[in-house]
């Protein structure tokens, strides 16, 4: 059966024919063989990806950090590796995979963010979102984590740090 394909400037797509890069590129447009080609569309443009976790400081206080994590897939092939990108016979997404992706990649933000956060006193930690930041942006960038899925992390920004509400109330109180 002939199918056709066309793709978003911002997507990358592989077409595989009988095993073999047939294929590729961004924002392609084709015609194929459906029962012997596999297509996988790789986004390629950069993506926000919103995240809110909790961190413990050096004095033992929990304070909530919420921001957001830009990044870009700059190597199409790795990802391809790493995840599932194929696409169905209805052109969605074959698994769960591409989500996946960003799951990742907030989990490596949490870890860089702890190991900043708990060398911090509460008080540091709440005036210190500058050097959060800067830290975390420094520690994906170099991430072979992050690496070995293809994609840049272009910019993080944290919005908020806040403490608990009863220990919120405590500082105001001061």
């Amino acid at each position: 059966m002939l199918a056709f394909m066309k793709a978003r400037p911002t997507t990358y797509l592989i077409h595989y024919q009988r095993g073999r890069v047939k294929r590729e590129g961004a924002g392609l447009a084709f015609l194929y063989y459906s029962p012997t080609s596999s297509i996988v569309a790789i986004p390629v443009g950069s993506a926000d990806l919103p995240f809110a976790f909790t961190e413990t400081t050096s004095d033992f206080q929990t304070v909530t950090i919420q921001g957001q994590l830009t990044h870009q897939v700059t190597d199409p092939h790795r990802l391809a590796g790493a995840l599932d990108f194929s696409l169905d016979r209805r052109g969605n997404h074959a698994s769960d995979d591409p989500q996946k992706l960003g799951e990742r990649l907030v989990n490596a933000a949490q870890i860089q963010a702890h190991d900043v956060v708990q060398r911090l006193t509460l008080r540091d930690a709440l005036v210190s979102t500058g050097t959060i930041v800067a830290q975390v942006l420094a520690g994906l960038r170099s991430s072979e984590a992050v690496r070995m899925l293809g994609v840049t992390i272009l910019d993080v920004t944290i919005v908020a740090v806040k403490p608990t509400s009863e220990i919120g109330r405590a500082l105001e109180a001061e």
